[in-house]
């Protein structure tokens, strides 16, 4: 299962902090909200593209770990 495309997806009625979500269309036709956009750690959606859904999930959480220990 690839990552076909992702785009940035804002959710009705969601609170501040979760105001969008990078929402994943795979090569199985299917649609999955991977997570949510973090402002303070940038990952531009199209840099998802071709991963698996775990790989994406990993990239998301290095970014976010070397934001986080100034690793940036």
């Amino acid at each position: 299962m690839r990552i076909e495309s992702v785009e940035l997806v804002a959710l009705p009625n969601a609170p501040a902090w979760q105001e969008k979500v990078y929402r994943a269309h795979l090569d199985t036709g299917e649609d999955m909200d991977l997570f949510q956009q973090h402002w303070d750690v940038p990952l531009p959606p199209e840099s998802l593209v071709g991963l698996t859904v775990e790989e994406a999930r990993k990239k998301r959480n290095e970014r976010m770990f070397a934001i986080a220990s100034g690793n940036h």
